[in-house]
């Protein structure tokens, strides 16, 4: 084997004897390599890339072309296709040689190109008009890499052309088709029964040219009705349809059903009527005296249904008709049925216990209790008779129509929260709820009362509504005349002064109203410490303070302490005089009562002589 050999040392390229050293271009070229790598190869150029298709040695091992390969080596292993079958166990370089170039094919095909390939090492042999085709016509798609790819075709005929046919007859296209003319047919396996068009009767008794012409036309011919190949000796008057009353094994057999008569049903009565007796100018002509049902039926129905009586009725077949028929023709009368009514057997209310006649005529539902009975025993029978509609309606009669506008009609009105409460919670949450009366109206028939005998004597002249009102009990409607609220205390809540004591804790009870003391002292704290109340004159707290706010816009200094503010004491601030003082028990207060009034118990004396 000849090899060329390069030695690099140190960066500098020695020659041994024998040996051709590379210029300073070629020192930067893959040295090593025969030749330039295909196109679709050109990713792996490099010296570095060797090893991603040889092994040891010049050996190119056909498992690393498989890992790029996926789909050929997926064929190898499974042992199918042209690589897996009949070239299976050949190395790939038989077939693919690289290193001839940039613009080298790849592929040396057996016969010496593409087209000279037997496709029979394929698995899948040419012939007739498949021979003829070009290879890429076939062959045209793309693997994942986006390289051309002869895998991934099926044989079955459908892969590649249309089934004009919808899969009438399967897939086996060539039972009745060859390779050589796809138009050259055998019918011999042929099954009609298959097609839109299977033979029956005399049909199966006619030649194929009859039908599909000479040459054979197999599609595109007529054949939706009778009159597409026969000629309607009727003339039209009886319809398209034949088969009502011809057979495809002879047409000279009638056999007309009844529903199929032209026009008019022969079900039910008119079944026993012989032809001639309507058809007084012969079968094929409709008869004189008309096809209408009033033609020879008078109306019975005060309801207007119409004069197409078939709508309702099957031939004379007057009464039972069907259920359907029946919900649908009710909606025209005086009573149509609506909800609940819809699904009442007809035999409710057309009893048959009544003779035919009357069954459907002169009943009486011209109020709900013709037919119901008052579950409620006459408790509503003030109103309006105790008629059901007022407070049911057709679609069930739960839930109930009564509104809370309603309810203001009788002895206990619902306002405020009281519109809000469930119906339960007065009438009891028995199911069905027949009887509604409620006998006790007062407030204390359904609330506790928090107060206990506080408000005895309200209690027993009106109750709760003395203080409180249905919008809420959160908002009393309380006299307060006996200590008027003014001011600030207007804004206040209530819980501010009336809040529970320790007797009302103990006892589990609310707020006592009743002995709240009415001095300021008994909710607001002393900020003066006493000096008011401890020395003489006492003052109370109105005497400085109003309920509309606790600042002093105007201090009438002299009218409340006998000092008056003159001259230059005007200039002087109310803190020069009464400071905040700390008290023995760290408290802050400002001191009011001075105790003293002379000058010298603020002022030093200037006219004394110095010592």
């Amino acid at each position: 084997m000849r090899a060329w050999f390069f030695i690099v040392v140190a960066g500098t390229l020695a020659a041994s004897a024998g040996l051709i050293l590379p210029t300073p271009k070629q020192a930067h070229a893959q040295v090593l390599s025969p030749g330039d790598l295909a196109r679709g190869h050109a990713n792996l150029e490099g010296d570095q890339n060797c090893a991603r298709c040889h092994s040891s040695g010049r050996q190119v091992n056909d498992a690393l072309c498989n890992q790029c390969h996926t789909d050929i080596g997926a064929s190898v292993r499974a042992g199918t296709g042209l690589h897996g079958a009949s070239y299976r166990g050949r190395p790939c370089s038989q077939c693919h040689v690289e290193h001839r170039g940039r613009d080298a094919r790849l592929t040396r095909w057996p016969g010496g190109a593409m087209e000279r390939f037997n496709h029979a090492d394929a698995g899948w042999p040419l012939h007739g008009a498949h021979a003829q085709q070009g290879c890429r016509e076939c062959h045209s798609r793309r693997n994942e890499r986006g390289a051309p790819t002869f895998l991934g075709l099926q044989t079955a005929c459908v892969s590649c052309h249309e089934d004009p046919h919808e899969n009438r007859f399967g897939r086996t296209c060539q039972s009745c088709h060859n390779e050589q003319n796809w138009r050259q047919v055998s019918l011999t396996h042929l099954d009609h029964n298959q097609t839109r068009f299977p033979l029956h009767g005399a049909h199966t008794r006619v030649e194929c040219a009859e039908c599909h012409g000479t040459p054979a036309r197999y599609r595109g011919i007529e054949f939706q009705a009778c009159t597409s190949c026969h000629t309607d000796p009727h003339q039209g008057h009886l319809g398209n349809a034949c088969t009502s009353c011809h057979s495809e094994n002879r047409w000279t057999e009638i056999t007309m059903a009844r529903n199929s008569h032209p026009r008019l049903s022969l079900a039910a009565g008119h079944a026993d009527v012989t032809c001639n007796t309507c058809h007084d100018r012969g079968t094929s002509v409709a008869p004189t005296q008309g096809s209408a049902c009033v033609d020879c039926h008078r109306p019975v129905h005060q309801a207007r249904f119409g004069t197409n009586c078939v709508t309702c009725h099957a031939g004379i077949r007057w009464f039972g008709v069907p259920r359907a028929i029946a919900l649908r023709a009710h909606a025209d009368t005086v009573f149509p049925l609506r909800g609940e009514h819809e699904e009442v057997a007809c035999a409710r209310c057309h009893e048959p216990r009544f003779v035919e006649n009357r069954r459907y005529r002169g009943l009486q539902f011209d109020r709900c209790n013709r037919c119901h009975q008052d579950v409620h025993r006459g408790e509503f029978a003030e109103r309006q008779g105790g008629e059901c509609a007022r407070c049911h309606n057709e679609q069930g009669f739960r839930p109930t129509t009564f509104s809370v506008q309603m309810h203001r009609e009788t002895r206990f009105p619902l306002e405020g929260r009281h519109e809000a409460a469930r119906c339960s919670g007065c009438h009891g949450d028995t199911h069905p709820r027949l009887d509604l009366h409620v006998n006790d109206r007062l407030c204390v028939n359904c609330h506790a009362n928090p107060h206990g005998n506080q408000f005895a004597a309200e209690m027993r002249d009106g109750g709760c509504s003395h203080c409180h009102s249905p919008l809420g009990w959160n908002r009393p409607n309380i006299d307060h005349s006996i200590w008027p609220l003014t001011g600030a205390h207007a804004q206040t809540t209530c819980d501010s002064c009336h809040t529970p004591s320790e007797t009302d804790r103990r006892a589990g009870r609310g707020t006592s109203y009743r002995g709240v003391t009415h001095a300021c002292e008994g909710c607001h704290d002393d900020i003066h410490a006493g000096q008011f109340r401890n020395s003489a004159p006492v003052r109370t707290c109105d005497e400085c303070h109003s309920t509309s706010t606790f600042e002093i816009d105007h201090f009438a200094h002299e009218d409340v302490t006998g000092y008056p503010i003159d001259g230059r004491h005007r200039e002087v601030a109310c803190t020069a005089c009464h400071t905040d003082t700390t008290l023995r028990n760290d408290a802050h207060v400002v001191l009011y009562r001075l105790g003293y009034r002379a000058c010298a118990d603020c002022h030093a004396n200037p006219h004394t002589a110095a010592p």
